[in-house]
């Protein structure tokens, strides 16, 4: 197994694609010993296609509403009685107090979430005059995080300021089915598959946790590979009252930290951020394991309808990992801090 880590790193060090029974093949790695060597080779991969400075984003739960899908794990689907706050859109002066407090801690990207399939027309005016205000008071990079759109919805958002589209696929294809039935599999794919023709960055990770197996993680992984997602945020589940995943048992670290050492060798070029959950199931020793393994930034400052960490908590882990803090807000698309929005 050493043999196969080195040769897996030195092929994607210069280029190269693991294949899918080469994943599943680090997937079965127990020893601590040898677990350690893949996450040193993750690194190793890591620093050599991302730059020192830690990816940070932050969201803002723009319209916390009862959607009609189910997934399994989501508190504001309106299939549940889960207690979370509702709300309507927020105003696009709600949202830019909420980017300027991010963008004054140090955070690069700031994505702008409504919850539904959809947003009707006044919505979709409401958020692109929200895109429009960001765009002139703050020189974050923005994400959009709003259903389903037409060619027409993503032409207008580009041109308010919105560079890149968080869709994630959450599982494999196979376990799909076990966490939602409105809509399939190849909708969500097809989703990612319009966004990146025309012209948006795709933002595309999944949930671990929910029941899956080792193998289920990894198809995932490849079911991602022809997206070439820039960004990979890696949640693990927080189970939520009223779910139908409430009762589900916590998975063992170690299965964390493995998965996304291999999520690195798969996708060495994106930036893989951990996300909700990491608090719960990773805890500190945990996080800095997976961020000297694999990792290279988180989501901060909380989730949808969780809490997270205090920033200055995260800062100090990724600063005992050696990420850089210095210009932590320099854009990864150029070298300096160009002072708008790529």
């Amino acid at each position: 197994m050493k043999a196969l880590i080195q040769e897996l790193k030195r092929r994607v060090l210069t280029g190269g694609d693991i294949t899918r029974d080469e994943a599943l093949r680090l997937s079965s790695i127990e020893d601590p010993t040898t677990l350690d060597l893949l996450l040193d080779a993750a690194h190793e991969i890591t620093t050599k296609f991302r730059p020192p400075q830690p990816d940070l984003c932050s969201l803002v739960n723009a319209k916390s509403y009862l959607c009609s899908e189910d997934c399994g794990f989501c508190s504001q689907s309106s299939h549940y009685e889960t207690g979370v706050k509702r709300y309507p859109l927020m105003a696009p002066e709600e949202v830019l107090k909420e980017a300027k407090k991010s963008e004054a801690n140090g955070v690069q990207s700031f994505c702008v979430v409504t919850s539904g399939e959809t947003l009707n027309d006044t919505e979709f005016e409401r958020v692109l005059a929200t895109f429009r205000l960001l765009s002139e008071k703050t020189h974050l990079r923005l994400d959009g995080s709003l259903g389903n759109l037409t060619v027409e919805q993503i032409r207008k958002l580009r041109a308010a300021g919105m560079r890149r589209f968080n869709h994630n696929l959450q599982c494999s294809r196979e376990f799909y089915p076990e966490i939602v039935s409105t809509h399939t599999y190849d909708e969500r794919r097809k989703t990612l598959k319009f966004l990146a023709e025309n012209g948006v960055e795709v933002c595309s990770g999944g949930i671990l946790g929910m029941g899956e197996t080792e193998e289920d993680r990894i198809s995932l992984a490849f079911e991602l590979k022809p997206f070439d997602p820039h960004c990979l945020p890696v949640n693990i589940l927080n189970p939520r009252p009223g779910t139908p995943l409430a009762g589900r048992a916590a998975i063992a670290p170690k299965e964390i930290v493995r998965t996304i050492a291999i999520y690195r060798f798969i996708h060495p070029k994106a930036n893989i951020k951990l996300a909700g959950g990491r608090e719960r199931n990773l805890g500190v020793y945990f996080q800095e394991k997976v961020l000297c393994g694999g990792a290279n930034g988180f989501v901060v400052g909380g989730y949808l309808t969780t809490a997270g960490n205090p920033l200055q908590e995260d800062l100090d882990m990724l600063r005992r990992s050696g990420f850089s803090m210095e210009d932590v807000n320099k854009h990864d698309c150029c070298p300096t801090d160009c002072g708008k929005s790529c």
